[in-house]
């Protein structure tokens, strides 16, 4: 990948990190989960462990949008210093 593709996934990804929506959609589906897991029985450790792994896996999304933002931005100061 090129690093004029890698600037204009980081612009994607930060539009998809900025925007109210997926801020919203993020924080209240992990609310919900969270919530979830706390009320869960002694008994229900196959639910609990469903749930943390829904909590872990919705996580590893953000975190990989983040990590575009983060490589686009580097290749665009890398660009900037050698130009």
């Amino acid at each position: 990948m090129g690093k004029g593709e890698e600037i204009a996934r980081a612009d994607q990804a930060k539009q998809i990190l900025e925007h109210p929506l997926y801020v919203e959609a993020l924080a209240t589906v992990r609310e919900a989960l969270i919530d979830h897991l706390l009320n869960t029985r002694v008994a229900e450790e196959v639910e609990r462990d469903r749930l943390y792994i829904t909590i872990k896996a919705l996580d590893l999304v953000h975190q990989h949008i983040q990590s575009v933002l983060e490589t686009g931005t580097l290749a665009e100061k890398e660009q900037e210093f050698f130009n």
